[in-house]
């Protein structure tokens, strides 16, 4: 703690890195609370828990069709505006939801929704990398992820408790109006600091050449190649995760559905503190070998699922001791977040990173389309998601021992930095 209080004293950029944490935290209140109301959802509309994954899969199927170009476009419409944009259509989506009369129809407004993300999260990492010296980079795009931890720690304790009150499709108004006046805040409030060689600020930055020709240079990493498996881990966990976790303690731990908002709430806030946290560990302990702090948390998320799945669904735990293994569980698997796009950002010259951190999330958003319908499906057959936990733990494993074993092998060309 005191580590982090001396960050934020000398880092002069500290309130633009919290402008760019809102972003987050308004689009992730509403995506996890809607997801946190998910049991309320499924009562409605009477659906299985397969179909509640298909939400998560629907979400995340346009983010993997636009990963690639969403940091092109980032490149050309500049941090600001695509800042704004992101949030803007979030609040759009979120308040159509709301008036949706079929399930259907609001896995088709998923679609739209993934689009928000997809602009967020290059813009966010452009933005920072221009202002932030490498050896804070992995703790202030920690503090920026953050914001997601506190949106979904938000979303996902208030929108059941006003759901559950007020109904889903009221609370889902309210937060869909937050988002909106945060995209209001980024507009009125953002001042880019970064003078390109035109003299205009957010201006387009330098385009090295064409999309193709980008992609080409960047998979001649191997090494690049080799993290982005731990984005596989990325996008398998915590989909699978936030996707049915409310359903899981209210199913499988008989929680009720604001006690399940609350343990959600909880994981999120895991990740709050987990995000700068590991990020900090990884820069001051490790010495920002970004490779070590990715493999320690791929170890502990699979002995975090293998927990869960035999343990906490087989024995009876108290609420309070549920409670606190969800937050251990989301410090561990909302902080490869951070150490994630930092290590990729961190292998390419700045004019890339818009493109790799593009490419970075195809391998997390396509995990993620296919992987909450089937942890869903195999609690259907199951009966229970112990068998869904487990088998996620044995995924997880075998992908972190392949990242430890072919990036040492490939570490030798771990960057393309000094390449034209």
């Amino acid at each position: 703690m005191k580590a982090m209080i001396q960050f934020a004293r000398a880092n002069k950029n500290l309130l633009t890195i919290l402008l760019f944490s809102t972003a987050y935290i308004a689009v992730v209140a509403n995506i996890q609370g809607f997801k946190a109301m998910l049991p309320l959802v499924q009562e409605e509309f009477q659906i299985s828990r397969t179909q509640v994954g298909f939400y998560s899969s629907f979400y995340f199927i346009s983010t993997v069709l636009l990963s690639i170009f969403s940091g092109r476009i980032v490149d050309y419409l500049g941090t600001k505006k695509g800042l704004i944009l992101g949030v803007a259509v979030t609040g759009l989506m979120m308040f159509l939801h709301s008036l949706s009369p079929h399930y259907t129809l609001i896995l088709i407004l998923a679609l739209f929704t993934g689009i928000a993300l997809s602009l967020i999260t290059p813009s966010v990492n452009k933005g920072l990398f221009e202002i932030v010296e490498p050896s804070k980079r992995s703790t202030s795009l920690g503090i920026v992820y953050a914001g997601g931890g506190v949106g979904g720690f938000l979303g996902a304790v208030l929108l059941p408790f006003f759901g559950e009150m007020l109904g889903w499709r009221t609370a889902l108004i309210f937060s869909s109006l937050l988002a909106v006046l945060v995209a209001f805040v980024i507009y009125k409030f953002y001042r880019p600091r970064v003078i390109h060689a035109n003299g205009k600020t957010d201006s387009p930055p330098e385009i090295t050449g064409s999309l193709k020709e980008d992609l080409f240079f960047l998979l001649r990493n191997r090494y690049l190649l080799s993290i982005f498996s731990m984005g596989i881990i990325f996008g398998l966990s915590i989909s699978s995760i936030t996707g049915h976790f409310a359903i899981f303690l209210t199913r499988d731990i008989n929680f009720s559905a604001s006690q399940a908002g609350l343990g959600l709430g909880l994981f999120h806030i895991g990740g709050v503190i987990g995000q700068p946290a590991w990020g900090l560990f990884n820069d001051k302990v490790f010495k920002g070998d970004r490779r070590k702090g990715l493999a320690l948390l791929g170890l502990l998320i699979a002995l975090q699922s293998f927990f869960f799945g035999l343990v906490v669904s087989r024995f009876d735990f108290p609420p309070y001791a549920i409670l606190a293994f969800s937050f251990l569980l989301g410090f561990c698997v909302l902080g490869i977040i951070t150490l994630y796009f930092t290590t990729v950002s961190e292998q390419v010259p700045q004019s890339y990173i818009g493109v790799v951190t593009g490419l970075a999330l195809i391998f997390p958003r396509a995990t993620t389309v296919l992987a909450p319908p089937l942890f869903g499906l195999v609690a259907d057959l199951s009966g229970t998601y112990a068998l869904s936990w487990f088998l996620m733990g044995t995924a997880v494993l075998l992908l972190t021992v392949g990242f430890i074993y072919f990036s040492g092998k490939y570490s030798s060309f771990s960057s393309l930095k000094s390449q034209p």
